[in-house]
This record gives C-alpha cells, structure tokens and sequence, in this order.
C-alpha cells in the first residue's frame, strides 16, 4: 500500500512526504523520522504504523496532544484524507494517491493547531537529516541516502541551512 503524508503550509504550499516504512516516530527530537523542530511538538510526539489491513496513528504522551480530523487521539486507525495536527503542522494523510487533490484552505480551515503562529508559517521541510553535517558525537551515513527510499531517508522540518531543498 502507497502511503504519504502531505504538509500544508499557511501559505497553502504542500508537501508530500512518502512513507515506506513500516513505522515512524514524529516528534521534536533529533532521531525522529520525522522531525518537527517547535517548542509545542514533544520530543516524541507520535507514532504512525502501516500495518497493511489498517494503518494508524499513536499519541505517545504529548503534552499538547495529537488530533486527527479536529479530535484528539490517543491511538486512531487513518483513512485517506484524513487531517493530522501536531502542533502547529498539520498534515493529510494518503493513500494510493487519494485524495488526489488537496484543498489547502478548507484543510487549514479544519485543522487544530497547538500554538500556530498569528503571521508566520511553521517552517517548511528542508533536507534530510542525513544529508546535514554530522551531529556531535554521531557518525555520519555510510553512503549517500537514495531519496525514493524513506527506509534511509529521515525528514527534517528545520529550515536554518543553505542545503538544497526536498
């Protein structure tokens, strides 16, 4: 089964981000699949399992709380088109390309954003956590990341370099 989340922006930009495996840690910090670096996203927020028959989301004790689709969960299965907040990021999730488009503004307008700034949108992607120098005291990959496999391909919401972009 293809699934992605999408990233929509206050700007109504979006991105898509493949999801091949088979479970991924959403959260603030650094070893996080998906990293989502503000102070309103715990350091472990989530989880997202791909189990073929039902893929599903996990709050794994945030402090401000994971909804899908307006409702705060604790654990919940996904279905395409489904609204995802964390903090101030808010995702679609999908399946098998469906839905094939996304309306931006009705998606924003049914979101639930934990400390959403007024003015600024939250930062957009960047590149992969792989493809960053080094962190202090980890060793830096082996070979370079094939990014059509998310197995070796971490995504890092941070936009504070001059890398090239997703």
């Amino acid at each position: 089964m293809e699934t992605s989340l999408v990233l929509v922006t206050h700007d109504g930009t979006q991105r898509e981000i493949p999801l091949k495996r088979a479970r991924f840690i959403v959260g603030r910090q650094a070893d996080c699949q998906i990293r989502l670096p503000d102070p309103n996203v715990s350091r472990q927020h989530c989880e997202i399992q791909l189990d073929a028959a039902k893929p599903y989301v996990k709050d794994l004790g945030s402090s401000n709380g994971t909804y899908v689709n307006r409702r705060r969960v604790s654990q919940t299965e996904l279905h395409a088109g489904d609204t995802i907040s964390i903090g101030p990021f808010v995702f679609v999730f999908r399946v098998e390309g469906e839905p094939a488009s996304i309306d931006s503004e009705e998606v924003l307008e049914d979101a639930v954003e934990v400390g959403a700034p007024a003015a600024a949108p939250p930062k957009a992607p960047s590149v992969a956590k792989s493809q960053q120098a080094p962190v202090q005291g980890h060793e830096p990959p082996t070979r370079v990341p094939d990014p059509d496999d998310s197995d070796e391909f971490e995504f890092d919401f941070l936009e504070e370099d001059d890398s090239p972009k997703l």
